[in-house]
């Protein structure tokens, strides 16, 4: 059934002569879960390769193929980044990328295929030479030339440049601008609010923090990725997301979880026919009994990845596991097993120019050389490393060379050659230390001022002692000094007293409201204000019409009777604190979640059998049922960051703003407001209902209700 739907909506991207917003971001999805298929596909109805050289023949092999000019460019464009994908098995991938980014230049008119173009050049280069540096150049061009662009096709662009550009930076160990990358990719995700893409930026988050060696906020990543892909259907991202789990779980050490979580996404992988993930989650399981120190076992594994990259034809790949299987070899005593595989590793590292990986095979290389007695080849390749370390500003991978020249100096008997690298050990120590030291010779300084200070005031004492001791008169004015400050204590004391107590009275009276003397708007706000650790989840304003001219309709008296009987019933029945903000309009927060549909019912189910009855006035007997309801809800916080505060007011005056819309309407009515993931802090700043009106027209800010809610309901 899922390979039927698969393929129905192949056929409908494919042929579609213009896509709409689910279209192109399907697209992108089936993209990423099946892209052998959808290759495929569109080898077919291309009928590629094409032969053209010039706008007018192509647009007559469009009409051929029926399909217009534009459609087929932008098929073109996808076969193009599908032939440089490492899930698509081809023969002649690379050849055949290039020929569609040359047939593309003589067609591409908009500024979006143009940009395309040009990040399809910059990918097709680092596959090629590996030159990543000249690739980012690329992408970033690209990235600037669609930075004005905000159609939908243009924003999948732009996801898909991001997720490209943090990888690249990573390949060139550049943490920071990969970090930068990452954080606007996952944006672009929630603003799309496509649960599979926040999927994957979950993921690449959560592997960004894997490396960085942060379990705990790697962990948080991949959960959440895991959670969210688990509510979509498809199992590709669900897969992932067990592999990543499985890498996290084997930082942690916790290995039944991390071996549960890689073999479950192996076998998925298998499943989809991905191979190169399948190598990749077959290498986690090796990983993970190398940190269980079960080499053998690790070797069968490393092997069995091995072979599906070989089948894949993927060199990098090849030389990963050639290194990882000489790790093995050299922990199983097996010198000679792990020299030929080092030997591979570094001669596929080589031929790629990868030297972000060659840096760390030479000082492997190096240590089982050590290891074979096989000392000039180790002060080679030794010298290697130190290079490749020195060049890309590795302060452990230089210090782990020069300890490895050392020592292989010393035993060829080069004996001022092993000095001078001693030397250039104890200097490059002294320099990662420099900060410590600087922070103990800071601490000696300290020290040395307080006991200074501390010396000064010894000083002033012993003199202040000296002076009291040389005068009994000076001590008879200080014990009647003494007696007489304590009397003017005591007598303050007793004032302050009855200040504070008129002063508690007062607050109390000011929290109140002032006919029904219940807690009122003052005391509502407090209740918001001291809401630090979120206790409050739900907060609502309540207007019920019946109840707004009470004061005037039953007098003063029996008014605040019906309220705070009115008030004690429904505290109870909503399980919620009551404030009365004014005759008729309530405040309701909640320690639970309740939402504004609910709360309704429960109130129009309360007011259906009540009855307002005053018994002073025998004709007067009004049903509530009879009046309208309004209700303004908002979720607490409004904003999920704990690092940005709303203030109570702001709150409050949101729920004003939502009782606001309700009450233009002649029926019970709710409307609630939620605020979405990557809401801007500055929505909820003066002019607030100005800041909201536009929020909601640029989508940033979500409204529900039972009615129909029109721009022109909303206060301006």
């Amino acid at each position: 059934m899922r390979h039927i739907i698969i393929w129905c909506s192949l056929v409908f991207i494919i042929l579609s002569a213009s896509a709409n917003a689910t279209d192109l971001e399907l697209q992108e999805i089936t993209f990423r879960e099946t892209p052998q298929e959808l290759y495929l596909e569109l080898r077919s109805s291309t009928q590629f390769p094409l032969e053209f050289s010039n706008k007018s023949q192509f647009d007559l092999i469009a009409k051929k193929l029926d399909m217009s000019p534009d459609d087929l460019i932008q098929q073109l464009i996808l076969l193009a980044r599908l032939n440089l994908e490492s899930n698509v098995n081809s023969d002649t991938k690379n050849e055949d990328a290039l020929t569609l980014i040359k047939q593309l230049r003589i067609v591409a008119t908009t500024p979006l295929d143009k940009a395309v173009i040009i990040m399809l050049n910059g990918r097709l280069s680092a596959r090629e030479t590996q030159d990543y540096t000249y690739a980012i150049t690329q992408y970033n061009d690209a990235l600037n030339k669609v930075s004005s662009d905000l159609s939908l096709q243009a924003t999948l662009f732009r996801f898909s440049i991001h997720e490209h550009l943090s990888g690249l930076y990573r390949m060139v160990l550049q943490p920071s601008p990969n970090l930068t990358h990452l954080n606007r990719y996952r944006e672009i995700a929630y603003q799309l609010r496509n649960d599979y893409f926040i999927a994957l930026a979950e993921l690449e988050l959560g592997r960004y923090y894997n490396r960085r060696s942060e379990p705990a906020k790697s962990l948080q990543y991949y959960t959440e990725a895991f959670r969210v892909g688990n509510r979509i259907n498809y199992p590709g991202i669900k897969a992932h997301a067990q592999l990543n789990l499985a890498r996290t779980y084997r930082d942690l050490e916790q290995w039944d979880e991390a071996l549960k979580h890689a073999h479950d996404a192996t076998t998925s992988f298998q499943t989809f026919d991905q191979g190169s993930y399948t190598a990749e989650a077959l290498t986690v399981i090796a990983m993970i009994y190398a940190g269980k120190k079960e080499w053998s076992k690790a070797i069968d594994y490393y092997l069995n990845a091995q072979q599906v990259n070989e089948r894949l034809g993927n060199e990098i790949g090849q030389g990963l596991n050639s290194h990882n299987i000489a790790e093995a070899y050299l922990n199983l005593n097996n010198g000679p097993a792990a020299l030929a595989a080092i030997a591979k590793a570094n001669s596929i590292f080589i031929a790629k120019n990868v030297t972000h990986y060659l840096v760390y095979n030479e000082a492997l290389y190096t240590e089982i050389l050590i290891k074979l007695a096989m000392w000039p080849e180790a002060i080679e390749h030794a010298k290697k490393s130190l290079v490749l370390a020195t060049e890309k500003n590795l302060t452990d991978q230089k210090l782990e060379a020069l300890k490895y020249l050392s020592m292989s100096y010393r035993k060829v008997g080069d004996l001022n050659a092993a000095i001078d690298i001693v030397d250039e050990i104890i200097e490059l120590s002294n320099g990662i230390n420099a900060v410590e030291e600087d922070n103990s010779e800071s601490s000696g300084l300290t020290e040395q001022k307080l006991k200074f200070d501390l010396s000064l005031l010894q000083t002033k004492v012993n003199e202040q002692k000296t002076a009291l001791n040389d005068s009994q008169l000076m001590t008879i004015l200080l014990l009647c000094s003494a007696i007489v400050i304590v009397i003017v204590l005591l007598v303050t004391i007793s004032r302050s007293q009855k200040i504070i107590r008129a002063q508690r009275e007062y607050k109390q009276q000011y929290l109140l409201e002032p006919i029904s003397q219940l807690n009122g708007f003052r005391a509502c706000i407090l209740r918001l204000q001291n809401d630090k650790q979120s206790e409050i989840s739900t907060f609502a304003l309540l207007k019920i019409e019946a109840l707004t001219h009470s004061d005037t309709q039953m007098g003063l008296t029996e008014s605040a009777k019906i309220i705070q009987s009115f008030i004690n019933e429904l505290s109870q029945l909503l399980t919620a604190d009551i404030y009365v903000i004014k005759p008729g309009q309530f405040a309701c927060c909640f320690n639970h979640a309740i939402n504004a549909q609910d709360l309704l019912s429960t109130i129009e189910g309360y007011v259906a059998k009540t009855t307002l009855f005053n018994p002073i006035i025998p004709s007067f007997n009004r049903e509530k049922k009879l009046s309208r309801i309004y209700i303004g809800h908002i979720n607490m916080p409004l904003l999920a960051n704990p690092d940005i505060s709303v203030s109570a007011e702001l709150h409050f005056e949101t729920a004003q703003y939502a009782i606001a819309a309700a009450m233009t309407q002649n029926e019970n009515t709710y409307v609630s407001i939620k605020t979405l993931n990557f809401a801007p802090a500055t929505i909820f700043s003066v002019p607030l209902y100005l800041n909201l009106t536009q929020a909601l027209k640029r989508g940033i800010i979500k409204a529900d209700s039972n009615q129909i809610i029109t721009e022109e309901s909303w206060p301006s």
